[in-house]
């Protein structure tokens, strides 16, 4: 039984890169304790239905789909990308039934920069327009992201935010000699401004101690924002006419499990040519964060007591009391006013 409490609605979640859905195929997902159906319609767009048969509740995933028709496995019903009935096999010719009156739901979803979005509501009404656009992914919308890697954390989605917005847990868990040591720690000063679903570290040069950025040249800054429901984004600005983006998206599965996906963009000419290897590192970080986490998995089966301590766990906070508020403004119908300030936090990493 997933608690409903976990999961923040009416805004977009990944459901994965556009790799991962090709054309004349389906893709069953569960996301916030919802099963769904993804395929491509006619013109390639994606579309998104509950992963249910009208008629007996089957997941129309696991039965045919075939010129844009999905059909039921069960009783053969088929549905159109718009989740409309258009058939019922069994009925009679001189039937009288309105089938196309039978719809199954259908979920606004979007692809974006290469990557596909869908937009999970309070409430699922009939002709659903979404409240706001999908999230703002920095890149014009002809340029794509790669996808780096995609793992599921053993967490929830309160456990994973914590995890991806913690800046103290990099000097243990992601020690590298490419990166950077615990043996050189430094005192971190960040000034932070809030944007209008959560908050951005303010543009600054990357952290002297990390190996990582130094190989950046040209007058490098970042800036690195979070956003609910857990999307963090890292836009790297290199010299007058480069950039990298590099997004971290967290999607809920269910009260167990949440999906980290990595994606990457650089204008940078020498990336086509450094990829594999770029990759791969991507991947050894995002192991190290699973491995961690499959450790913590173990210790919260005993729930113990938790506790946020000073300004290292300030964005923990601030996640948590964003959350509580945009439940609020859905649940009475007002727009969402965020209660960050502008301010400084400092941590030691």
């Amino acid at each position: 039984m997933n608690d409903p409490s976990l999961y923040l609605k009416n805004l977009w979640y990944l459901a994965f890169h556009s790799s991962f859905l090709k054309s004349g195929k389906l893709v069953g997902k569960q996301i916030c304790g919802e099963k769904i159906v993804f395929g491509r319609d006619k013109q390639g767009k994606p579309f998104a239905l509950r992963d249910n048969c009208a008629h007996r509740g089957v997941p129309l995933s696991q039965g045919w789909f075939e010129d844009c028709t999905l059909q039921c496995c069960y009783h053969g019903w088929k549905f159109d990308t718009t989740g409309t009935c258009v058939e019922i096999p069994a009925l009679p010719p001189d039937n009288t039934v309105d089938i196309r009156k039978i719809k199954v739901f259908q979920y606004p979803c979007e692809e974006l920069n290469g990557t596909v979005w869908v937009y999970i509501p309070e409430k699922k009404l009939p002709n659903l327009v979404p409240k706001e656009g999908p999230p703002n992914l920095v890149l014009p919308a002809d340029k794509k992201f790669l996808h780096v890697e995609t793992v599921t954390m053993p967490a929830d989605i309160d456990h994973s935010v914590i995890g991806l917005i913690d800046p103290s847990h990099v000097t243990f868990v992601h020690q590298s000699w490419y990166w950077r040591s615990a043996k050189k720690l430094k005192i971190k000063e960040k000034k932070f401004e809030p944007t209008s679903k959560g908050f951005k570290m303010v543009r600054h040069a990357p952290s002297s101690n990390s190996k990582g950025y130094s190989v950046l040249k040209g007058g490098t800054s970042t800036e690195i924002t979070f956003e609910i429901p857990g999307i963090r984004t890292e836009h790297i600005l290199v010299g007058e006419k480069h950039q990298i983006v590099s997004i971290t998206a967290l999607t809920p599965i269910n009260e167990n499990q949440t999906e980290l996906t990595h994606i990457f963009y650089s204008s940078l000419p020498a990336t086509k040519w450094l990829w594999w290897p770029l990759k791969r590192l991507g991947k050894q970080f995002i192991g190290q964060d699973l491995g961690v986490f499959n450790k913590l998995s173990e210790g919260l089966k005993s729930k113990p007591t938790l506790m946020l301590i000073g300004e290292p766990d300030m964005q923990a906070r601030w996640y948590y009391e964003i959350k509580r508020l945009w439940a609020l403004a859905q649940q009475n119908n007002q727009p969402f006013e965020n209660p960050i300030q502008p301010q400084t936090l400092h941590w030691v990493t």
